[in-house]
């Protein structure tokens, strides 16, 4: 008979070493860019660059890591968007908590895009994000509430174009202008009629 095995629950202390370094990197990273050596991630984690290397052998696992941390902090709010009775509010909440993520860490979202690892993670984003959130907005849909005119396979589009609009300031810290235009995107998705523009 063939098991497969799980892997092992890291002890407390391992545990605690492993997210003081992912939450360290993610930091560094973010003030500092993909030039930030392992040595000052070990430095700001607290831990010996041997522990930092025993648990993360490169940056580019590192920032595999922050990036399942931050899904891993998203998908229950996913999961509440999803399970919402109303499709159109837990559309609403899911793109909400998706835009506020991206806004929050958007030093470590360019990081992650410089070093490729977006591209890479692209089917996972659509299976852990993007594939519920277009679930909502079929529902949505097929409840009359969104416009029928658009395909639940644009969503991540119309998204991006929210993105678009998180701008920093000076200090680096993300401005929420992307509040206002989620809720400009909200009303063109309820409008029952689609604008028709006039031909060039």
């Amino acid at each position: 008979m063939t098991t497969t095995s799980q892997p092992r629950p890291l002890r407390a202390d391992a545990q605690r070493n492993h997210d003081r370094i992912v939450i360290a990197a993610g930091e560094a990273f973010a003030e500092l860019g993909l030039e930030v050596s392992m040595e000052e991630i070990a430095r700001r984690a607290g831990v010996g660059p041997a522990t930092l290397y025993r648990r993360f052998s490169s940056k580019q696992a590192l920032l595999r890591a922050i990036f399942e941390a931050g899904l891993a902090k998203l998908e229950p709010t996913l999961a509440a968007a999803e399970a919402h009775d109303d499709a159109w509010e837990g559309l609403l909440a899911g793109m909400s908590a998706l835009l506020d993520a991206q806004a929050a860490n958007m030093a470590l979202v360019q990081v992650l895009a410089a070093a490729g690892q977006l591209t890479l993670l692209k089917d996972e984003l659509r299976a852990r994000v993007f594939e519920p959130l277009g679930a909502l907005f079929a529902r949505a849909q097929a409840s009359g509430q969104v416009r029928a005119d658009l395909d639940p396979k644009e969503l991540h589009l119309l998204i991006r174009m929210v993105s678009c609009t998180t701008e920093q300031d000076d200090a680096g810290a993300s401005r929420a202008n992307w509040r206002r235009y989620l809720t400009l995107l909200a009303d063109a998705l309820r409008t029952p009629t689609p604008t028709r523009l006039p031909p060039a």
